[in-house]
């Protein structure tokens, strides 16, 4: 489960935890590779002051009289809740994963966008503090679609600067002899040779990369056929793969491997997923055979060349500190 500053301030681990049976929290320094925090449009003064009693900021003071006296009469701001910033500390991170973990708790993990490198260590050193699971870093080029795409996209550092960035700090912190925390890489990963690419650009420190959106679309791409094979219109394109959800999905048969004849009932959005990661696993596989490297921790970045100078300056200064 993921929990932002609001989250944990209204007691949501507490209940996961105790009601819920969760037993791994994610805690988020800001809204993926966003810098900023949600805004959302509350429709009318009832759900403002709900809002506000639910403990989350919400402006204007829904409570104050000459506020609601206005929007009875038609006038006033619209509504707005608004996220408050990551304010975590180390001193109060740290005590508040203790409690979690006296009730129950076993998993702990960050999750944090690219922003500034001090703040990059900052949040590193906490996970070291605390003995977090694992930190995800969200570069440029990540999100799920929940804000605009500039913002997605443009925003923060990019996944290669930030990835840079990680290494030379988990460097640092490891001839310090902390504890490190695994690291795992999203934003922008689409294709296996991408996925092969970080792994060896990152490494040692690197151990995993988070595919979103591209996971997303082939959910959708793949609920589309199914809409269009049970209207009977399947592509042209599609047609001359077959016109039956085991001739254009193949994969079908590994999920019957796994969960048997209950896979029949699967959405083809479902066996869209699956075989869209099942491909980037193949792929990852036959780059690391190409490259003779048979377990993901010998992957390195002799596995890489750079095609440009400016790739090659990246690769250069993180040797030289490495």
């Amino acid at each position: 489960m993921q929990v932002n500053i609001d989250d944990d301030r209204i007691g949501v681990p507490e209940y996961a935890i105790k009601e819920c049976g969760c037993e791994a929290i994610e805690f988020k320094f800001g809204q993926s590779a966003k810098g900023t925090q949600p805004v959302n449009r509350l429709e009318t003064l009832e759900d403002a002051l709900k809002a506000q009693q639910n403990g989350l900021l919400v402006i204007p003071d829904p409570s104050g009289p000459q506020v609601q006296e206005r929007y009875k009469a038609g006038f006033g701001e619209n509504f707005r809740s608004y996220g408050r910033l990551p304010m975590w500390d180390e001193e109060s991170l740290c005590k508040r994963i203790e409690e979690l973990l006296a009730i129950g708790l076993k998993n702990v993990y960050f999750k944090m966008a690219g922003y500034d490198p001090a703040d990059l260590e900052r949040v590193l050193r906490i996970a070291s503090m605390a003995q977090v699971d694992m930190v995800t870093f969200d570069g440029a080029g990540g999100g799920s679609g929940y804000s605009p795409c500039k913002m997605m996209n443009e925003w923060c550092l990019p996944t290669v600067a930030m990835e840079s960035e990680l290494v030379q700090i988990m460097s640092r912190m490891e001839k310090e002899g902390l504890s490190l925390p695994h690291i795992a890489i999203t934003g922008g990963f689409v294709m296996e040779d991408q996925v092969y690419k970080a792994l060896a650009f990152g490494a040692p420190y690197v151990s995993a990369i988070g595919i979103c959106r591209a996971s997303m679309a082939a959910a959708m791409s793949a609920k589309k056929v199914g809409e269009l094979m049970e209207a009977g219109n399947i592509p042209t394109e599609l047609q001359r793969f077959g016109s039956t959800v085991d001739e254009l999905f193949p994969d079908l048969r590994e999920l019957r491997n796994i969960y048997g004849e209950e896979a029949n009932n699967f959405s083809t959005g479902a066996i869209g997923v699956y075989s869209y990661l099942n491909r980037i696993a193949f792929g990852l596989k036959h780059f690391a055979a190409l490259n003779r490297k048979f377990s993901l921790e010998y992957i390195d970045r002799s596995d890489i060349f750079p095609l440009t100078r400016d790739a090659k300056d990246l690769l250069d200064g993180m040797d030289e500190i490495t």
